[in-house]
């Protein structure tokens, strides 16, 4: 076993204080005076290179993957099965699936080739000539099978054995595929304010409807447990799966009465945050497109680059424990660990027409909902407060000109 002059908690308590290439000061410190900026930097170089040591063996398994007509990357890739194959993020290289290459640190270049897409992880499998990964001193990753324990401090790397990336595990292995786990079949009337939730929509085809329950009825409990608002509603599900059974105490025109209800799988679940909330999400850098819906995957507060997502991921110890999956908003990346993917591998992938078949399928599923569950969400909403709205616009323009007076004077100093 290796051994270096920092343990994970020195680099932990670095990482408080430095940043990565991907992570440099001014994203997270734009006031920083130059003279600061420069000792900062420093420091961050003097990490890197602290931790290059730890990536050298996992490097000679991360690609950089790109088509032609740019001049960066597209995304990253791990060499896996016998160092010819190389697995990456299906949507980043999707449009480009005709005319890829793959560089390792050597900056050959090969043709790549997909051979199979695992479409519901966003997941694609290249394939490259024999010869040019040995040109390129490509190595198939050997997975450590990790449990990726909270607080394990992860690091990404670039093919030419430098720092990509790094952060701690935040949230343990979970199932993000909203789709999987379980659904009532109803929307709830946001304007209730009574006890319990008041069920404003019953949607014909789950387990709701088939109940009897209806439009107005209200729901005090779930099995033993007392509903008192939307959040007690989800918790009281958190730990059910499609096909359980759960028995609901109704109160329908002051009556109560018990229902057994058989939980079926969510529907496909759009996005419908405003603008507001997709500009916060965005404010630690460019996203990937898809960045949920992973069924097996670790939460890390990792910053790195949207295009070099798919490359491997190193615990402490230079063992390769997983890939990157997605930069999600500027406190999440998602990581999916070694056994996950072996796992994976194991199983049949679809074809790249079957892949855009099955894309185009769940888009028109996701209209088709957006179209039946938007209409009631207006009727349900709150009439605009125009006055309000235009107090809090003459408050937010004071706020910022008073920050534009506190900037021109940091100028000046």
């Amino acid at each position: 076993m290796r051994t270096y002059e920092f343990t994970a908690i020195s680099a932990f308590l670095l990482c408080a204080s430095l940043s990565a290439p991907a992570q440099r000061a001014e994203d997270e410190v734009p006031l920083m005076r130059p003279d600061e900026r420069k000792v900062v930097d420093a420091q961050a170089d003097e990490f890197n290179k602290a931790l290059e040591p730890i990536l050298s063996d996992a490097a000679k398994s991360a690609v950089t993957i790109w088509t032609r007509g740019t001049n960066k990357p597209i995304a990253y890739g791990t060499v896996v099965g016998d160092g010819t194959s190389i697995l990456t993020k299906w949507s980043e290289i999707e449009r480009f699936a005709d005319m890829l290459f793959v560089n390792g640190a050597k900056d050959q270049g090969a043709k790549a080739e997909v051979t199979g897409v695992f479409t519901e992880e966003d997941l694609v499998l290249l394939s490259i000539p024999a010869e040019a990964a040995e040109v390129e001193d490509l190595t198939a990753a050997k997975f450590h099978l990790s449990d990726l324990s909270l607080g394990r401090f992860l690091v990404a790397t670039r093919p030419d054995g430098k720092l990509a990336g790094f952060g701690v595990v935040g949230v343990l292995e979970r199932n993000l595929r909203e789709t999987d786990k379980a659904h009532l079949g109803i929307m709830p009337d946001f304007q209730y304010s009574g006890a319990g939730i008041r069920i404003a929509n019953v949607q014909p085809e789950y387990g709701a409807a088939e109940a009897g329950l209806r439009s107005g009825d209200v729901i005090l409990q779930v099995n033993e447990r007392k509903i008192s608002g939307l959040l007690e509603l989800k918790n009281a599900l958190s730990g059910k799966s499609p096909g359980d059974k759960v028995t609901l105490r109704i109160e329908t025109a002051g009556k109560e009465r018990d229902v057994e209800v058989l939980l079926s799988n969510r529907p496909v679940i759009g996005q419908f945050a405003g603008g507001r909330l997709n500009a916060m999400e965005r404010m630690g850098g460019k996203l990937n497109g898809i960045r949920d819906s992973f069924s097996q995957v670790v939460q890390s507060d990792m910053k790195i680059q949207s295009n070099q997502i798919g490359g491997p991921v190193v615990d402490l110890e230079g063992r390769v424990v997983g890939i990157t999956m997605a930069r999600a908003d500027r406190t999440r990346t998602y990581i999916m660990g070694g056994a996950a993917i072996e796992d994976l591998l194991k199983k049949k992938s679809d074809t790249v027409a079957e892949a855009r078949t099955k894309t185009e399928k769940l888009k028109a599923e996701l209209a088709q909902q957006n179209r039946a569950m938007l209409p009631e969400m207006r009727r349900q909403a709150k009439p605009r407060d125009l006055p309000r709205t235009r107090r809090h616009l003459s408050d937010l323009q004071r706020l910022l000109g008073r920050a534009n007076r506190e900037l021109d004077d940091l100028e000046r100093r």
